[in-house]
């Protein structure tokens, strides 16, 4: 990306921080201009590894100015984004195909080395491509298209995990994105599995603590599915976990620990006399920008946000 395409991009992640809707609209317009420019630069390279790496650089900004207007509650011109993004990142990996592997006699050799750099060009293009698959789940599921969501989910996870290893704590956004879709088709079992396993990893990857937002977003979604089980306790439990680690995060005062306790107090009747929450508790998807955004998944997000 060029210099100036950075702080394009740089001023309007800047201006679209907060709620307000005037500085987010701002900041798309910033972020447009910086995808103008690359969209210039990838049009006119010639060289065809270059532009793989032009297109690369190009599906990432889409990304993510596509969570921008997905935070502004416009899922269709994000899910625009994001497929041109998808197809982007697609094709730098048709131009960087993982050689077969050396010998140990070509270890130090140059054509060992230069494999080792498309290895890693292609885990990182992976990567990407793992998280354009998770804002194509967010978007589709939030457009009511379940289908789409769970295949472009279960894609990312695939990714995630051929990229970075089954236990890495990046998993548990996928898991948690397939639990709400899961929790979206009425299969609230499969997604409290997904919810717990994220949880899980996520536990393991802090040493065993209980601690952040990604946890408490976790709690939520699960105490949200086991509720609509039919499990109080259960329920009751993880929300209480959840409440504590969003006032850690958040402050007591935080718009999500409001959320969590205006939960709690739903379920709190059910857990007495046997009745069902409400159907306009949902669970929540996780960002995958590795921090929390309140644009992408769900309306009623604990602790993080969406995958946009």
């Amino acid at each position: 990306m060029s210099t100036t395409a950075n702080s394009y991009v740089n001023l309007g992640a800047f201006v679209t921080m907060g709620g307000d809707v005037g500085r987010a609209a701002t900041g798309i317009a910033y972020m447009q201009e910086a995808l103008q420019l690359q969209e210039e630069a990838y049009a006119s390279e010639a060289d065809p590894r270059r532009r793989s790496r032009r297109a690369l650089g190009l599906a990432q900004s889409l990304m993510q100015v596509g969570r921008q207007h997905h935070q502004q509650q416009d899922a269709q011109e994000a899910l625009a984004l994001f497929v041109r993004a998808q197809g982007l990142a697609e094709e730098f990996l048709a131009a960087h195909q993982v050689p077969a592997s050396s010998s140990a006699d070509d270890a130090n050799s140059s054509s060992a080395q230069a494999d080792a750099a498309v290895r890693k060009a292609v885990e990182y293009g992976s990567f990407v491509l793992s998280e354009i698959c998770s804002n194509i789940g967010v978007a589709t599921n939030d457009l009511g298209q379940p289908d789409k969501a769970l295949e472009m989910h279960q894609r990312a996870l695939t990714l995630r995990k051929e990229t970075v290893g089954k236990t890495h704590p990046s998993v548990a956004e996928c898991l948690n994105n397939l639990g709400a879709v899961f929790f979206a088709r009425g299969a609230f079992q499969k997604a409290a599995e997904h919810y717990e396993q994220a949880l899980e990893l996520l536990v393991e990857s802090a040493g065993g603590r209980e601690d952040g937002p990604y946890m408490a977003l976790s709690l939520y979604n699960i105490g949200v599915s086991r509720a609509h089980l039919g499990q109080p306790r259960e329920a009751g439990a993880a929300l209480r976990r959840a409440l504590r680690l969003a006032e850690q995060a958040f402050g007591p005062d935080h718009r999500q620990v409001d959320l969590i306790r205006a939960t709690m107090q739903q379920y709190k009747g059910p857990s007495q006399d046997g009745g069902q929450p409400s159907e306009n508790q949902e669970p929540s998807s996780t960002s995958a920008e590795g921090g929390g955004s309140d644009g992408g998944n769900s309306s009623n997000s604990a602790a993080s946000g969406r995958a946009s």
